[in-house]
């Protein structure tokens, strides 16, 4: 059986938890000092490794984050929606529910895409299990407020995750310092969030290695003085983010046709190509569709049951209702690979070259950089 281990001092669960908590003066994983108001802005797919590796490009964020070198553990599965709902709810997928980019609904047996519509299949109140820490803070009377792109406005997933904040549609990363320095400007005590996609966008398009993923990488480093710049004595801030990148080429790319014995009994497939959930049909021989995928990927990836990936403390602490959610069989890559479902593989996902979603500490480490008050 394959056992987490931890990679970093805290997790990203404790992140905005320990924001709101130095608003209200108390301890907190982070050690944050108490402030009046406190934001996270969370870089889609900025790596610590990531970060570390290309360090020359990025001299004001290692500045910054080597005044306490923290990172944290985004946990398993190591991708945006699981790890955003991680962020905004400070506990684990195995209790939020959100086990995965995608997974089967355990009745009616279709697909839901995080990042997609969720409806009508489940209700966003519900289906995101527990209250959002936007939640809590407004019970303090502490408002809130989120960013993002206009898109997600008014999506299940901004429903869900965002619950108990004021979500504000923006165009740019400019747009929300504006916005956030307003929305300080009017109240007493506020917790923010900010979030930066292009990063990630750009990594899956051309790598985590590539010159476009340097130069978005300085552009964001270019922030840094203005993030400083923009907040007050009492006013603290943390930079961080949902996972980091592998970048996986053409020739470590596996896609398993339609006829193939790898499917024999699999009744459905979600996750994504570092992580795939394999659902099975009543019936179907578990133990040997196990074996034959061991044998296919040997030490390039661990091939788990569901049981084994509960038992191993992958999510966390997991909520009954959650159990069903998870695939029967999953796929953890821990090498250069990824595996697709050809039937459903889309061209874009086919291309990627940047990815993540799995176990490896490439994926799941990610920085926290603390400015302002707590710089």
């Amino acid at each position: 059986m394959v056992l987490v281990s931890p990679i970093a001092p805290v997790r990203l669960a404790d992140v905005l938890s320990s924001c709101l908590l130095a608003l209200q003066a108390e301890d907190n994983p982070l050690g944050l000092s108490p402030v009046k108001k406190a934001a996270v802005l969370l870089v889609d797919g900025l790596g610590a490794e990531n970060l570390r590796e290309n360090s020359g490009h990025a001299r004001r964020l290692m500045r910054a984050w080597r005044r306490r070198d923290l990172s944290a553990d985004s946990g398993f599965p190591s991708t945006t929606a699981s790890a955003l709902t991680t962020l905004t709810t400070g506990v684990r997928a195995g209790q939020h529910g959100i086990v995965g980019y995608s997974l089967q609904e355990p009745v009616s047996g279709d697909i839901i895409n995080h990042l997609k519509s969720w409806s009508p299949l489940v209700d966003p109140a519900t289906w995101q299990r527990v209250p959002t820490l936007f939640q809590k803070a407004q019970a303090l009377g502490i408002p809130s407020l989120s960013q993002g792109e206009p898109r997600f406005e008014h999506s299940d997933f901004t429903k869900a995750v965002w619950r108990g904040s004021n979500f504000a549609g923006t165009g740019s990363l400019t747009e929300q310092f504006d916005n956030l320095r307003s929305f300080f400007d009017s109240h007493d005590s506020a917790l923010g969030y900010l979030y930066w996609p292009a990063l990630d966008r750009t990594g899956h398009a051309s790598g985590s290695e590539s010159d476009s993923w340097l130069h978005r990488l300085e552009e964001l480093d270019g922030w840094v003085s203005e993030l400083d710049r923009l907040l007050g004595p009492e006013e603290g801030l943390i930079v961080t983010a949902d996972h980091g990148m592998v970048d996986v080429p053409p020739e470590d790319k596996i896609f398993v046709d339609y006829s193939s014995p790898l499917l024999e009994g699999v009744q459905a497939w979600a996750g994504e190509p570092r992580a795939p959930q394999l659902y099975l049909a009543p019936g179907a021989s578990l133990a040997s569709l196990v074996a034959q995928w061991r044998e296919l990927l040997g030490d390039q990836a661990h091939v788990v049951t569901r049981q084994e990936l509960v038992d191993g403390g992958w999510l966390g602490p997991v909520d009954p209702g959650v159990v069903e959610r998870i695939g029967d069989i999953v796929i953890l890559c821990v090498g250069s690979l990824a595996v697709y479902h050809s039937p459903t593989a889309s061209k874009m996902s086919a291309a990627m070259v940047g990815q993540h979603g799995s176990i490896t500490q490439r994926e799941r480490e990610v920085p926290v950089i603390p400015l302002g008050a707590w710089g």
